[in-house]
């Protein structure tokens, strides 16, 4: 008989969907839950040993999906403007773009929890803004600080709260909170660190893009531990008193290339099923570099990424591609405000 579990996010009852379900961790398997209350998937057990992180930002230059973060911390320097090259890159930094355009003031103070290798902490610096960045990786943090200086904080953001007086007019988090154990205990550390009317900004791997059977397509656990929605978030604006909105991604959708929009997906994503990431030792198991030192081989490979944004614009465009909820892309950027 299966655990009874209630939902993480609105402990309504939770329905075992996925058993033994692989873990990012080769031999390692989770149970996936899901709660059709608030549309939100969670694997059980619901937390991770930190040792994980280690291993990925170890090895983040050839790390399946963080190697492309590594790429980003390689790249950024040689940018004139970072915050534009990093939002032709991804969803959640466009998003993070255009919500600082819409209050450009350079006095609000800024915390970007889980700056990882540092390239957007950097990128929003850039522009002159007053930013922070924290996490919790020794690892990541020095390798933000030999890249980029020393604005960055190594600290778990439960004991930064703890610790610290100071609160920010924007606290930005991009594919963070899917990896935390306890979402609810998360969100209400987070209002601590927010100034009245205060925003929290955060991008996660977005369920609502996806059929509501789908009940696990994001990082493997326990590097991901939930999958939210926009009820998910609803439900979480409701038990925090924050007011809740969610970008609209129909600018970038328009041309770029996301799967959730090909009218093909099932087929396509059974042909391209999620895999262990690493082995029982924490090596990654097909190791994999973004990075090109060669100046040749840069040359092709700029080459090829002109192409590709070539042919992105030309399969956007096209039939293939479904018109409907252009405002919805795979990544969900969430706007949380604190009243004032």
């Amino acid at each position: 008989m299966p655990e009874k579990i209630p939902c993480i996010i609105c402990n309504n009852p939770a329905k075992l969907t996925l058993e033994n379900f692989n873990g990012y961790i080769k031999e390692e398997n989770f149970n996936v839950y899901y709660c059709p209350f608030c549309n939100t998937s969670f694997v059980w057990p619901h937390k991770v040993d930190n040792k994980i992180y280690d291993y990925i930002y170890s090895q983040a230059d050839v790390t399946p999906g963080y190697n492309r973060y590594a790429l980003y911390a390689e790249e950024i320097k040689t940018k004139k403007n970072a915050l534009s090259y990093l939002s032709r890159k991804e969803a959640m930094y466009f998003a993070v773009k255009k919500i600082l355009k819409l209050n450009s003031d350079k006095t609000q103070k800024i915390l970007e929890v889980g700056s990882g290798l540092g390239y957007l902490t950097y990128a929003i610096s850039q522009e002159g803004y007053d930013i922070k960045g924290l996490d919790i990786s020794r690892d990541a943090v020095k390798k933000a600080e030999l890249k980029f200086g020393s604005n960055y904080i190594c600290q778990d953001v439960y004991q930064y709260a703890l610790d610290n007086q100071e609160k920010f007019d924007l606290v930005i988090l991009t594919e963070v909170v899917e990896h935390v154990p306890s979402p609810n205990e998360f969100f209400n550390i987070l209002i601590k660190l927010i100034k009245p009317g205060g925003r929290l900004v955060i991008s996660t791997p977005n369920k609502s893009a996806y059929p509501q059977n789908e009940f696990w397509n994001t990082e493997l656990p326990p590097v991901h531990l939930t999958w939210f929605s926009e009820d998910s978030f609803k439900v979480i604006s409701q038990q925090t008193g924050l007011a809740v909105t969610f970008f609209d991604f129909t600018d970038f959708n328009k041309r770029h290339f996301d799967f959730t929009k090909y009218k093909f997906y099932e087929n396509y994503n059974r042909r391209h099923k999620r895999v262990p990431t690493l082995n029982s030792e924490g090596k990654v198991l097909e190791p994999f570099s973004l990075i090109v030192h060669n100046s040749f081989l840069r040359l092709a490979t700029n080459m090829r990424s002109v192409y590709k944004k070539i042919i992105e614009r030309l399969v956007v465009m096209s039939p293939l591609i479904s018109k409907k909820d252009l405002h919805r892309n795979s990544i969900l950027c969430t706007i949380l405000q604190k009243p004032k």
